[in-house]
């Protein structure tokens, strides 16, 4: 019994000084972590295009204003946060009691300006024709026909909104044309704006 435990004995003081002996420092292994990557946004372009519906309201010399509504196309390209240019087109889907918007189309500078990260303003100013109907020939001192073309200068200002990276809100107002011409058969004025224009805004 003695005989094994100075066995025992002797083996774990061997193996002992052998560990010692033969012992080297082992570098602590780093663990490699990779690095998480940001998810990145992702970003738009400098093209938009936006749609809505706008109420006008289309007056001449003989008659009072009448209230239409009509439908917004926007299409346009922000060369910077500060300015852009723009396209519009408005196309009439009512009528009024005696004068129509029939459509309007023009083409815009926009200066504008990032109030914060989601609020914007802007402005326009442009060149666009405009074609208004009337009930009858008589309304224009017996011009032939029951339609009227006019271009102008046209402008207006507005708002907007970002509800997400891509998607804003705008609300607009807009004076499409206010010309006055003259015929033989006599002066005929139109007067159009679009007092409110209330749309969403896609950016690419």
């Amino acid at each position: 019994m003695k005989k094994t435990i100075l066995t025992m004995c002797a083996t774990t003081l061997l193996g002992t000084l052998l560990y010692a002996g033969g012992s080297k420092e082992v570098a602590p292994v780093e663990a490699s972590i990779a690095p998480i990557m940001e998810q990145q946004k992702p970003k738009t372009t400098p093209f938009y295009i936006g749609g809505g519906i706008g109420m006008d309201n289309v007056s001449s010399f003989l008659y009072g204003p009448d209230t239409v509504y009509s439908g917004v196309l926007r299409l346009g390209y922000n060369y910077n946060k500060y300015i852009g240019v723009e396209a519009r087109g408005m196309y009439g889907f009512t009528e009024g009691d005696k004068l129509s918007h029939d459509y309007s189309y023009g083409l815009y500078l926009k200066p504008q300006y990032p109030i914060t990260q989601t609020w914007g303003v802007y402005g326009l100013l442009g060149y666009a024709q405009t074609k208004i109907s009337f009930e009858n020939e008589a309304a224009f001192n017996g011009n032939t026909n029951n339609y009227t073309e006019q271009s102008g200068v046209s402008f207006g200002a507005g708002v907007d909104y970002k509800v997400m990276d891509a998607w804003s809100v705008y609300l607009d107002a807009v004076r499409l044309i206010d010309e006055s011409e003259t015929k033989p058969e006599g002066t005929f004025a139109i007067k159009v704006d679009s007092i409110i224009n209330l749309g969403v805004t896609y950016n690419f």
